[in-house]
């Protein structure tokens, strides 16, 4: 076994969330370990995202938990995720020099039928009521706002600061920043087999490589940011409950429908990207680890978008494949620190969100590691409420 130079932290995966929590580490001036078990960094759930930034439509379809209290609880969290968006693509932007798709031309949530306009009605009261932009408009408004919606659309509900971001792009920008950064020690192919502690306190991470090869990585600090794979992570204090949740996509050529807001309806959103696709998504699968696409699931996403926008069901697709989300079983993410072991911090399970929740939970992340509050409460997302504790794990 090699033994590595101590470093102030170790971050476990290299998503969006695993990069975005080591960038802010360093910014607050820690030197950080990034360990990816793939060969590329982000190259699971990360980029087969639709990169939807749409708090506002999660909430108003009932996506965003399971009881109200957790919804009202995950919608705050995810409007702080929302807002810090335009200050986070600008600066990967100015860092690396890449260019990453931000469009912000709002969210339409549209009804077929006169029941559900009535719920979006609703929900646009709602919304307004608590301070957010949005509002209900009716067919015509609807068809003028995007003319390729059927002409049974019963009315929409429209969201101007729901926004979206090529996800690829972004998850680009942030790997290059991350393995630019100096303070940053980044190994890939690598997996993490344990967790050590001594005296209630985290003490390093053992590795392994591809070719069999273990390390040791002397660490204060341990983040889990391993997605779906979180729960995999040996050592723990606790058995984490995510759950990996399949979801397929495909892309076609969005140029016979020329839609220019993101568009959700029953059964499909449909998201338009500036190279004229328009990416359909997606399908919610308790499939394990697998990601083979199925054709019929495909062409399920494909008929459910086209009962809203027809001229879909056309078009000539480009692309279908199929990512890992990590759920949980509240459909809350775990985010904070481990109550027992000290220096443990969990940063996963972010399901449909985590796109959309990567700033805000690295900017929390950050905050714990320098002994400051963290900008949301993080009570909600405390590992221990959906976890078991394990007895005897870890080691000195």
């Amino acid at each position: 076994m090699v033994y590595r130079g101590a470093v102030d932290a170790v971050v476990v995966g290299g998503g969006l969330v695993g990069c975005l929590v080591a960038r802010a580490l360093v910014a607050a001036g820690l030197g950080v370990a990034l360990i990816e078990r793939d060969a590329e960094l982000g190259s699971r759930a990360s980029t087969a995202a639709a990169g939807m930034l749409s708090p506002q439509m999660e909430a108003a379809e009932g996506l965003l938990a399971e009881s109200s209290a957790r919804a009202e609880t995950m919608l705050t969290f995810c409007l702080a995720g929302r807002d810090r968006y335009p200050s986070l693509v600008e600066s990967l932007s100015r860092e690396t020099g890449l260019e990453i798709e931000y469009r912000a031309r709002g969210t339409l949530v549209v009804a077929t039928e006169p029941t559900r306009a009535g719920v979006l009605a609703t929900a646009a009261a709602a919304h307004a009521a608590r301070g957010l932009a949005a509002e209900f408009v009716d067919h015509d408004a609807a068809r003028r706002l995007e003319p390729s919606l059927a002409a049974g659309i019963e009315g929409g509900l429209l969201l101007p600061d729901d926004h979206q971001v090529d996800a690829v792009a972004l998850v680009g920008a942030a790997a290059r920043a991350v393995a630019a950064e100096p303070q940053v020690r980044l190994e890939v192919n690598c997996r993490v087999v344990g967790v050590d502690t001594a005296a209630g306190r985290v003490t390093g991470v053992r590795t392994e490589r591809l070719d069999g090869a273990t390390d040791y990585q002397a660490a204060n600090l341990v983040v889990v940011a391993a997605g779906a794979w979180s729960g995999s992570v040996e050592g723990l204090p606790r058995r984490l409950d995510v759950l990996p949740v399949k979801g397929q996509m495909v892309a076609v050529d969005g140029r016979v429908a020329g839609l220019t807001h993101t568009v959700g309806g029953h059964g499909a959103y449909c998201v338009p990207r500036g190279d004229s696709r328009v990416l359909i998504g997606a399908t919610v699968e308790r499939a394990g680890f697998d990601v083979t696409v199925d054709e019929t699931a495909i062409e399920g996403l494909v008929a459910a978008a086209a009962e809203y926008v027809p001229v879909l069901k056309h078009a000539d697709r480009l692309r279908a494949w199929a990512g890992i989300r990590p759920g949980t079983p509240d459909a809350l993410p775990i985010v904070g620190p481990d109550p027992d072991i000290g220096g443990l911090v969990y940063a996963t399970g972010h399901y449909r969100n985590g796109i959309l929740l990567a700033p805000i939970t690295a900017e929390a992340v950050a905050a714990l590691a320098i002994g400051l509050e963290p900008p949301v409460d993080l009570a909600p997302f405390a590992p221990d409420r959906c976890t078991d504790t394990l007895q005897g794990v870890g080691g000195g």
